[in-house]
């Protein structure tokens, strides 16, 4: 048990990471340009739900990714609201 809270902090740790990288390199690209372009702020904010849908189940972060699709019950309800909020965001910056 104390080997899987280890696992999850440290890919929580990870994730949090990422996410904080997204933020700065877009704050980055805005202080470069002077401008803000919607669309790579809609899939940054797409990337970010997509990491928070992972975080808000924590049971993820502590089994391989290959075995998320044999299990049941590994994603949280809100989870699958991030991961709605996520696709459309990213699908919508594409454009």
């Amino acid at each position: 048990m104390k080997d899987q809270a280890r696992k999850i902090q440290r890919s929580s740790n990870l994730i949090k990471a990422f996410m904080v990288l997204v933020v700065v390199v877009q704050v980055v690209q805005f202080y470069q340009s002077h401008v803000i372009d919607f669309g790579d702020v809609a899939g940054a904010v797409g990337v970010l739900s997509l990491m928070r849908g992972i975080l808000l189940s924590p049971k993820t972060l502590a089994i391989p990714v290959k075995l998320w699709r044999t299990s049941t019950d590994v994603f949280s309800p809100a989870s699958y609201k991030y991961f709605i909020v996520a696709i459309v965001l990213i699908v919508v910056s594409g454009f």
